[in-house]
């Protein structure tokens, strides 16, 4: 279990590194492959989004309140509250880690979350934006999060284009070109399946003395969203499920979630929702989940809550 140390006066500062990007763009997919990783490096993870990043039940030593430690030094921990303050804790935590990476909602902007990482014993690392390979073009020209999405990339330190496997070389060229307009200052990196070493994390830029993000009022992200979560306890038909979700009106811009019984599977299922990219896939061996939760996200008025639990409930096995 971590506890906090009477002193560090004389410890060196630690890195912080922003995660952001878009809905869907891979984030989660990326922390949980770090906190996988047999990489030596206590990485401590806070989770500032939509949905909760999901670790496998393998992998936790021990719980502390809000705080997850791994095996392998690192820990995670859902902020629910002051994030300026959750960085501030985790800086003192001992051992102390060797890496902060802050996962920033879908919707917000990172680079002024980077610039969070300003109070005694942190320093930034600047903001690795991600990007869906396969969609941001058509994102950054949508007149709903059109300006939301260009503005994530145009302020960020590090871009990493993810899942290049989904797409062409002359669409991924095409991307990347994109982004070097969009973005001319920052670095660009490719990848699949959320893949980033350890190592690029720690220096996303170019060092502590990154310029301050702009600080212009903007109508706040949020308020151009809105979410619903559906939870239940039965049994969830996954055919029935592909069906209602492939459904989605096109507002749904966003869903995910954990499927903990599936009729006639062994075991629960992981669901992602991206546009119109639906993907239903079994949880790892030994991955057990205590309920059915499903998070939609849409933009703002777009989500019916009442019909979208009947048509979630029309999923679920009826029970006698």
């Amino acid at each position: 279990m971590m506890r906090l140390p009477s002193t560090q006066a004389d410890a060196p500062s630690v890195p912080v590194t922003t995660i952001g990007g878009y809905l869907g763009a891979g984030k989660t997919t990326l922390l949980n492959d770090v906190l996988a990783g047999d990489h030596g490096l206590r990485i401590a993870v806070l989770v500032n989004d939509f949905g909760a990043i999901s670790i496998d039940e393998k992998l936790i030593a021990s719980r502390d309140g809000d705080v997850v430690t791994l095996a392998n030094g690192c820990a995670c921990c859902a902020v629910a509250g002051d994030l300026a303050e959750a960085m501030h804790k985790f800086s003192r935590l001992e051992p102390r880690p060797d890496l902060i990476l802050v996962e920033a909602s879908g919707v917000a902007h990172p680079a002024r979350i980077a610039d969070m990482a300003t109070c005694p014993g942190l320093v930034s690392r600047g903001a690795l934006v991600m990007v869906d390979a396969e969609t941001i073009e058509a994102r950054a020209r949508d007149k709903f999060v059109g300006r939301l999405v260009r503005d994530q990339i145009a302020r960020s330190d590090l871009v990493v284009v993810n899942k290049i496997d989904l797409v062409s070389e002359e669409r991924l060229a095409s991307v990347r070109a994109w982004i070097g307009r969009a973005a001319p200052d920052a670095r660009v990196l490719t990848t699949a399946h959320g893949r980033v070493s350890p190592e690029i994390l720690l220096d996303a830029a170019d060092g502590p003395d990154r310029p301050q993000a702009f600080c212009e009022e903007v109508e706040s992200a949020a308020s151009q969203f809105d979410s619903h979560c559906w939870t239940t306890r039965r049994s969830v038909d996954l055919d029935l499920l592909r069906k209602t979700m492939e459904a989605m009106p096109p507002e749904v811009l966003r869903a995910k979630g954990v499927i903990a019984q599936a009729r006639g599977e062994a075991g629960g299922a992981i669901v992602h929702l991206v546009g119109a990219r639906l993907s239903i896939q079994p949880a790892a061996a030994g991955q057990r989940f205590d309920e059915t939760q499903i998070v939609v996200i849409a933009i703002a008025g777009a989500l019916d809550p009442a019909a979208l639990d009947a048509a979630f409930n029309r999923c679920a096995e009826i029970q006698a």
